[in-house]
């Protein structure tokens, strides 16, 4: 396996689960979801790595921060799109809710209604939340390569050798 199929594989994985969660009555606020795709994308980028050196021991540094940018890019655009589809098609009422308290909001600090709804729906909707993700994710996943390609690179080099 790659690092590629891993991160497809993890990034269908956290779609499906969304999307369970969903079907299965559990309200996860657009936000609240970020910290599993943390988690898989730490996991992604350190197995892609780890995979990497299993192939091929005498891969070097950059071709480490490769298929860790790779991953990273990867599970952070195949979210991103998962995302949009998901608020777009499956869970429509997501933002309208927000956005309704938001609105509120604004019209009890004296703000006129059609104005504030106008601002609030073009800052909070699936596809400013995809590209927010996207992006996100991606410089998350970018720094999180560097560090683990370090990591492998450096460290845990040293501990193939002794077992091998």
């Amino acid at each position: 396996m790659t690092g590629i199929k891993l991160s497809f594989i993890l990034a269908c994985l956290a779609l499906a689960l969304r999307i369970g969660l969903h079907y299965g009555g559990v309200h996860v606020a657009p936000f609240g979801f970020i910290p599993v795709h943390l988690l898989f994308l730490v996991v992604a980028v350190f197995l892609s790595g780890h995979l990497l050196l299993n192939h091929d021991p005498s891969r070097g540094m950059g071709e480490l921060l490769r298929a860790g940018f790779q991953s990273a890019l990867l599970y952070a655009l195949l979210i991103a799109v998962g995302i949009w589809f998901f608020y777009k098609g499956i869970d429509t009422r997501a933002f309208s809710d927000y956005n309704a308290r938001l609105v509120e909001g604004f019209v009890q600090q004296g703000h006129a209604v059609d104005e504030a709804r106008e601002r609030v729906e073009k800052l909070y909707n699936p596809t400013s939340y995809a590209a927010i993700t996207f992006f996100g994710l991606f410089i998350t996943g970018a720094f999180n390569a560097m560090a683990t390609a370090a990591l492998h690179h450096k460290v845990l080099r040293r501990y193939r050798r002794k077992q091998a």
